[in-house]
């Protein structure tokens, strides 16, 4: 078994709670959505899920093949893109990809010409990423989460940059490197939360 077990998960900041006694099992096999209005902890929620923030109060376990994960092994079994989070503007594309694989390998092996053809952007090797579109570092970065070796998949707005075209290159990808793994979106955008099969709408305190 494979999952994260969230009791009780609570974060305030100052004198506001985002997020207060949030109780959740996410297992491999399925597709959580996490929607909800502006304030209401999405992205709280997955930057906790994520390590990116420290909780209030309450406890998260990361279970991987029946086995508790080691709080400081947590980072190196989890995938993550989100606004947040970004690319180092100095690196060219290349740069990046092989950067990236030092701390997160491909579950499959891939050549740059192959993460090239994946991402749709051929001839972009030694282009600084600083001059990349939004919605082209938005696919890189979606691109480099899902190739990852990682049992925990964490998606914040995954495709708020992305045109019609490539909202459909996501889904495709990530319909090939979903299984067997825990897999958390964050959105509202109805076409994220489409690709869902249990969603979960957080209220505003």
């Amino acid at each position: 078994m494979t999952d994260i077990k969230v009791e009780k998960l609570s974060k305030r900041f100052g004198y506001q709670w985002i997020i207060r006694d949030f109780d959740g099992i996410f297992q491999t096999g399925n597709t959580y959505g996490i929607t909800g209005n502006n304030g209401s902890g999405k992205s709280t929620l997955i930057r906790m899920f994520s390590g990116f923030l420290s909780p209030t109060s309450g406890s998260i376990t990361y279970t991987l093949k029946g086995k508790t994960v080691a709080n400081n092994m947590v980072f190196s079994h989890i995938s993550l893109a989100a606004p947040y989070t970004d690319l180092i503007n100095e690196y060219t594309l290349s740069e990046m990809f092989v950067f990236h694989q030092k701390f997160k390998k491909f579950k499959n092996p891939v050549s740059f010409k192959e993460f090239e053809d994946i991402i749709k952007l051929s001839g972009q090797r030694e282009k600084p990423l600083q001059h990349f579109s939004s919605g082209m570092k938005q696919k890189i970065q979606i691109a480099l989460a899902l190739l990852s070796d990682t049992p925990y998949l964490l998606l914040d707005e995954p495709t708020s940059f992305l045109d019609k075209a490539a909202k459909r290159w996501f889904e495709e990808l990530l319909h090939l490197h979903a299984q067997n793994r825990v897999v958390i979106i964050a959105s509202n955008d109805s076409f994220d939360i489409g690709l869902c099969g249990e969603v979960i709408e957080l209220s505003h305190l």
